[in-house]
Formats: structure tokens, C-alpha cells, sequence
């Protein structure tokens, strides 16, 4: 199965079928195809494209720490994950700039498991925060990454 395959079948399982069980499932398999390197970059590019779709039609930047407070007072992100989400959202931000950085060294610091779920919350953070900026639904974003991806 290719990487976008698998994150848009993680993605409809999460986002559409409210079924986090099987999007884990689908991600760890895309990780054991083609590794952990590449399922967490795909991931920060489909968060970078909805950041970059918000931004485009908007033309609004978000403060970083007003946005994880928000996300962690609302109970969307658990308290001790807020640093990690901050860090992959700055990454996924980047990317969608135009500056890709690396996730390996992440993964070196803090270990495979920690940045994919690190980069996932980057993710669906950004779905629902771009759809919630946009008015639109979350399916609707996650068609658009998914479709830029492919």
C-alpha cells in the first residue's frame, strides 16, 4: 500500500468513522511497510497543507502558545503532550512555508513511537483547526491533503 493510501485511510478512519483503533492499526502498518521516517513526514505534509490552505484563504497566523492553550484547556490535546504538539505543529508550519525539516532527529531524540504520535496530533490538530477557521467541515480538509498528497 503507498504512504498516501495509508494516510488517507487513516485519516477516514479517525476523522470520518470515528475509529481511532483502526487509523493506529493502518499507521503502524504504513510504518512497517516503509518506515517511521516517512509515514511521520507524510503526516506534517498533510498538516502543512491544511496550515497552508487556512493561511492562503485567510491570510491569518496563529500564536503558537494561545493555540496550545486553547487545545489543552479544551481537553483536545492532554496536557503532557502539549510541548510535543508544539514542536511538530512549529514543523509542520515550517514545511508548509516551504522549509522542510527533518523529522529524524526528532526520532533520534525522543524515540519513533513518540513522534508519530507526536506528528498524528500535529495532524488532526490542524484538520480541526483549519476547519474550524474556514467553517468548513473536517472531511472537507482532510479530502483537500489527501488529494494534494496523492
Amino acid at each position: 500500500m503507498e504512504l498516501a493510501e495509508s494516510l488517507r485511510e487513516a485519516f477516514e478512519a479517525q476523522v470520518l468513522d470515528h475509529e481511532p483503533t483502526q487509523a493506529a492499526m493502518v499507521l503502524r502498518n504504513a510504518v512497517n511497510e516503509v518506515g517511521a521516517v516517512e509515514v511521520a513526514d507524510g503526516l506534517l505534509d498533510a498538516a502543512a497543507i491544511a496550515l497552508r490552505r487556512m493561511v492562503t484563504e485567510t491570510d491569518e497566523a496563529l500564536v503558537l502558545d494561545d493555540l496550545i492553550e486553547r487545545l489543552t484547556l479544551d481537553g483536545a490535546v492532554p496536557a503532557d503532550s502539549a510541548g510535543l504538539l508544539a514542536h511538530m505543529l512549529t514543523m509542520a508550519a515550517s514545511t508548509a512555508g516551504g522549509i522542510r525539516p527533518t523529522v529524524q532527529t526528532a526520532i533520534e531524540q525522543i524515540g519513533p513511537e513518540r513522534a508519530l504520535s507526536g506528528a498524528w496530533l500535529a495532524a488532526l490538530a490542524a484538520v480541526r483547526l483549519v476547519a474550524i477557521s474556514l467553517e468548513v467541515t473536517e472531511s472537507d480538509i482532510v479530502e483537500d491533503m489527501i488529494h494534494t498528497l496523492e
